[in-house]
């Protein structure tokens, strides 16, 4: 995201812009009214004197004297009058341009607005009248204003769990799911786990919303799709044969392409078609060395490590999320609407690669990115609060990005992808994730500090649970009310 310490200046010709020869060093004699106009949002109207504005023409055309060619005179040697009248509109554009520019410094050093992203300015439009003084007006979106949240104090919640033999059984079997073979299941019906063929339409009080023909999709506790979720489909499709029909009430995010549909609840009927099930592998040498161990201990042994760190990476999601929600509750402040509507493109690749680097699996990985998608609005308003509230602690506790930091960031990314650092590297700048990962590297270090000075109390660890996606959506954007709020982003949190 780009936060912007300075104000950043208006978007001027590339002609303007080399035509500016000369800064203006004197202060300007500017009057300046500010009135908020939203959260976080403040109307600006500008007025610079005829004086300042006279001031820099002679300044302008006094530079180009020296070199004007007028006929009848030598180059620089025609008199400063005839050179004011014949180039005064010429350099008009320059001086608007220098005007602005020296305009914009000094409205952030006298008045320290904080801006977050660049001031809504149509410079074109902004005249240079021949008398009186020049006038613009412009709005700046600008840091929210919170009291510093009492993060010394906390008490948080450690959900900690230790690997059972039943937690291995379990992994070993989704292990050997990886190797197993979907076969057609001719008896019997549907069971958590089988793979399920239907027909699925989506509707709202009986009026047809879309339709999703011949889809297979694990039968799971809970199913995702692009821009929703059916809870506890177990309990719906549990029994069912194929050549049955059954109804489950779906739950849509707050990011549905139909702004009408945002956290409504519609319904799905399920038209099952066919059923297969996993034939699972043989625990056996053959299996063992296709696999890469040496035997059943040696494989129980990797899982079990990979257990315990899912479960300490959970945990730390678990006290993450508490701390920070924790931290917005006590500290609540409003954002502004623009700045988040251009942000939650950038939100979810941020959050997505938070997810990549937690070491979840794909399956995991996806559920969380449709899930993300489906209320990437809250996700965004959330993410935000969370950035400028840590930048703030970050700012107190006097904790910033070294070119270190970034190094052994890199270098670790590096390790889990099994890549170079100069090639991760070299991603990490075509892909303008630069900022990004000084965000992450901040935030972590500034959550590191917190946690130096909270309560930790350690609670039962409660896990998810299992969860299928699709790449289908239940609705789609009635023509006319599409809204694209995630291809303007400005850059990333």
């Amino acid at each position: 995201m780009s936060t912007g310490e300075d104000l950043e200046t208006p978007a001027i010709s590339d002609e303007d812009a080399s035509s500016v020869a000369v800064e203006t060093k004197t202060r300007l004699d500017l009057d300046v009214q500010i009135s908020d106009v939203g959260p976080c949002k403040k109307h600006l109207k500008v007025t610079i004197p005829h004086t300042d504005v006279e001031r820099q023409f002679k300044e302008s055309l006094g530079e180009m004297s020296k070199e004007a060619v007028i006929p009848g005179f030598r180059p620089g040697r025609a008199p400063r009058q005839l050179v004011e009248k014949r180039f005064r509109k010429q350099v008009a554009g320059q001086v608007k341009s220098t005007l602005l520019m020296a305009c914009l410094e000094q409205l952030d050093e006298e008045h320290k607005l904080n801006p977050i992203s660049q001031p809504e300015l149509d410079v074109e439009a902004i005249e240079l009248p021949e008398n009186g003084p020049m006038t613009f007006e412009m709005d700046v979106e600008v840091r929210p204003d919170f009291p510093l949240p009492a993060y010394k104090a906390l008490s948080l919640k450690s959900p900690v769990k230790k690997v059972e033999e039943a937690d291995i059984d379990a992994q070993v079997k989704a292990f050997q799911e990886r190797y197993a073979q979907l076969v057609p299941k001719f008896e019997g019906s549907a069971e958590v786990g089988d793979f399920v063929t239907a027909d699925l339409a989506f509707s709202m009080h009986g009026k047809p919303l879309n339709e999703a023909k011949e889809i297979q999709f694990r039968l799971q506790s809970e199913l995702r799709f692009q821009d929703g979720t059916v809870p506890e489909l177990d309990k719906v499709l549990v029994g069912v044969k194929p050549g049955e029909t059954r109804e489950a009430d779906a739950k849509i995010g707050s990011s549905s392409p139909d702004p009408n549909l945002r956290g409504q609840t519609i319904q799905v009927a399920f038209n099952i078609l066919d059923l297969k099930t996993l034939r699972l592998p043989e625990l056996d040498a053959a299996f063992y060395n296709r696999t890469g161990f040496d035997d059943e201990a040696d494989l129980r042994e990797a899982l079990q490590g990979v257990l315990e760190r899912r479960y300490e990476t959970q945990r730390q999601q678990a006290v993450r999320t508490e701390l920070l929600g924790k931290l917005i509750a006590e500290t609540p402040f409003d954002l502004p609407a623009d700045l988040v509507s251009k942000q939650e493109k950038s939100t979810l690749r941020r959050l997505a690669m938070d997810l990549r680097q937690g070491g979840l699996s794909d399956t995991d990985i996806r559920a969380r990115e449709a899930e993300l998608r489906a209320n990437a609005h809250e996700m965004t308003l959330r993410s935000l609060k969370e950035f400028f509230i840590l930048a703030k602690i970050a700012e107190v506790e006097n904790i910033k990005v070294e070119d270190e930091d970034m190094e052994i960031e890199i270098e670790a990314i590096a390790a889990r992808s099994d890549e170079s650092p100069r090639r991760v590297r070299a991603r990490v700048e075509k892909e303008g994730l630069a900022d990004t990962l000084a965000s992450q590297i901040l935030e972590r270090k500034t959550i590191d500090r917190i946690l130096e000075f909270v309560k930790l109390e350690e609670v039962p660890m409660v896990e998810d649970k299992e969860v299928e996606t699709l790449d289908q959506a239940a609705t789609t954007a009635p023509e006319g009310l599409v809204e694209d709020s995630t291809t303007d982003s400005t850059g990333s949190v």
